[in-house]
């Protein structure tokens, strides 16, 4: 019996050096950059990971945009 399927773990969240303005909430404030990886799990522990996304979020409303992982390590290093 074995048990395996895709694990959907927290994402990992930097704040960002840079305020921007977010027009959904009408706010300005330091955007997180988030990475979300979605793993290969086998009996509840990741294995290797299957995909990874990258966003630019509001701190405040949680709305922004998927960036690529070039755009990800450029925001992570400024």
């Amino acid at each position: 019996f074995v048990i395996f399927g895709l694990d959907d773990g927290k994402p990992d969240i930097t704040i960002s050096k840079q305020q921007n303005h977010c027009f959904h909430c009408n706010n300005t404030s330091n955007w997180h950059i988030a990475k979300h990886q979605t793993s290969f799990s086998l009996f509840f522990l990741p294995i290797f990971p299957v995909k990874t996304k990258y966003y630019y979020l509001c701190s405040i409303c949680n709305h922004g945009d998927e960036i690529s992982s070039d755009e990800y390590q450029r925001k992570i290093n400024q």
